[in-house]
């Protein structure tokens, strides 16, 4: 199933025309964040409060970087706007209590699930949690980078480029994110408050792009059919489901 440019934001922008106009946060020092260490905190609850509230959140993963095709994620985000961005800890989580939560969110119908590059991070989330079953889609999805080169790139003979989230983020909002802190050593406790605030910011700002590029096709005018805007598969069946290296933040193989 691909799903259109106009269903996937423009259904956002219905869903809020009831509601009091909210204003994404991308000043870091602003943005609320909960770091979530257990299923039975303050936190957790919290989430599961913001998860049942949104219609749109953003994804993200973090881990210590190997040379070995799946390492342990150590931090998931999930972005859920003016509720602010959730870091789970999950060297700290038991994943047994963590799976059947997460599963439910990758696959609920009303939630849409915005990612950049998700593919990568779905895989290496599904070989963490290999032992209790995985998981194999995320559905509805939207890749913020295809929804990026189809609308700055629509125009006939420019070539699309594959920009990193880093650059995309300056480009359109004004701010980077640290390269330094994405290769940090993720598996390291305790977490640094830089670790957390960058880790929140990488998932927040997916929300911010978003709303952005629904503003822009509301105001410029409907676009058709864009990649990768449909479920996102663990597995490339097109390949014979082998699972490629890519670099997580931008276009090039790893």
């Amino acid at each position: 199933m691909v799903f259109s440019v106009d269903f996937l934001l423009n259904r956002e922008a219905e869903k809020r025309s009831n509601k009091e106009t909210s204003t994404m946060e991308s000043d870091p020092v602003k943005l609320k964040v909960h770091l979530v260490t257990g299923t039975d905190t303050a936190e957790f609850r919290l989430l599961s409060e913001a998860l049942g509230r949104s219609s749109v959140v953003g994804l993200d993963a973090e881990w210590k970087p190997v040379r070995r095709s799946f390492p342990t994620v150590s931090v998931v985000q999930i972005a859920c706007g003016d509720w602010g961005v959730f870091v789970l800890d999950l060297l700290s989580i038991p994943l047994s209590s963590l799976w059947e939560p997460l599963r439910e969110l990758l696959l609920c119908p009303d939630i849409l699930k915005l990612g950049f590059g998700f593919k990568q991070d779905l895989t290496y989330l599904s070989s963490t949690f290999c032992s209790h079953g995985g998981f194999d889609k995320v559905e509805p999805y939207l890749d913020i980078r295809s929804v990026y080169n189809h609308l700055q790139h629509s125009k006939k003979h420019e070539p699309k480029q594959s920009k990193s989230l880093s650059t995309i983020c300056a480009e359109v909002l004004g701010f980077s994110l640290s390269k330094e802190l994405q290769c940090s050593d993720w598996s390291r406790r305790p977490l640094t408050e830089e670790q957390i605030r960058y880790a929140a910011m990488d998932a927040h700002c997916l929300l911010d792009i978003f709303k952005l590029f629904q503003e822009k096709v509301v105001k410029e005018g409907s676009f058709t059919e864009i990649p990768n805007s449909g479920p996102l598969a663990e597995r490339d069946r097109s390949n014979g489901g082998k699972k490629r290296r890519t670099s997580k933040r931008g276009g090039e193989p790893a």
